[in-house]
């Protein structure tokens, strides 16, 4: 079942980290993370196990952070993501993950976007995505993913709110 004390431990994380995450200085007085990269999110998830149980419905809560100057390429961007994932209601399986994204405008709405990192939890090991986000503002965005676990495949749609 979802474990909602470890879901209100993420959010609190979350909330704590973008509100005083420019009260954390260098030693020149700038701040270590710039809020304007910050973004938090959420979503849904059709999780497909191995073996001889059904697809379930999961949620997850994500925080992601910008990588400007990590931008390998020109016109792709870069980010981390790390997030706490419920894999379904008819039984206890939550894991945390943390992955490295890339992503590029397909047009001024759209665009593409890859994943790789790491699951802990109930299917530990490497995790993959590929999929489509569109931008409905500066702000919001929509994401429709499939993401591969080792024991576990997701189609997930993701909320992400840039602050």
């Amino acid at each position: 079942m979802f474990n909602t004390r470890n879901v209100l431990t993420v959010l609190c994380c979350v909330l704590s980290f973008s509100l005083y995450s420019s009260a954390a200085t260098a030693d020149n007085h700038e701040p270590l993370l710039d809020r304007n990269l910050l973004s938090i999110g959420g979503g849904i998830s059709n999780n497909s196990v191995s073996g001889p149980t059904d697809d379930e419905f999961g949620l997850q809560f994500f925080v992601a952070y910008d990588l400007d100057e990590v931008n390998l390429v020109s016109g792709v961007r870069s980010s981390v993501e790390f997030g706490i994932m419920d894999y379904g209601f008819s039984r206890d399986s939550t894991g945390i993950w943390g992955t490295y994204v890339v992503d590029g405008q397909i047009n001024s709405r759209w665009q593409w976007l890859a994943r790789l990192g790491f699951d802990i939890g109930d299917d530990n090991g490497i995790m993959t995505g590929v999929g489509l986000g569109f931008a409905n503002s500066e702000q919001v965005e929509f994401r429709g993913e499939y993401v591969m676990r080792d024991d576990i495949d997701s189609l997930q749609f993701n909320f992400l709110y840039h602050l």
